[in-house]
């Protein structure tokens, strides 16, 4: 959450979760890879994150063209009706991933 909030991510439906998920998927394999990288450098890591990051394109591109084919509508557009219920946490939560709580509240306070 911390990450997509300081990019700016606005979004306040479905893809408040999906993003996260995404980004959680891509970070835990990229740091998996990394802990067993011996290239140069983290060339090798840096390489893995640039295939990931064209995976996860490739897929939002392929979701895109399903939304604009006719023949996918009775689909896709439940699904997006969907997605559109669904809400984020609501603003001022401090009991989300990536975020410490108040000082007095941790346990080392």
């Amino acid at each position: 959450d911390a990450i997509w909030t300081a990019l700016g991510d606005s979004a306040r439906d479905g893809n408040w979760y999906t993003k996260r998920a995404t980004l959680a998927t891509v970070w835990t394999a990229t740091v998996l890879y990394w802990l067993g990288d011996t290239s140069e450098g983290g060339a090798a890591t840096r390489a893995f994150i640039d295939r990931r990051i064209a995976d996860v394109m490739r897929f939002e591109e392929a979701k895109a063209r399903a939304s604009r084919m006719t023949l996918l509508r009775p689909l896709t557009g439940p699904l997006s009706r969907l997605m559109a219920g669904i809400a984020a946490p609501g603003a001022g939560r401090d009991d989300l991933p990536g975020r410490w709580p108040p000082a007095g509240d941790r346990p080392d306070a």
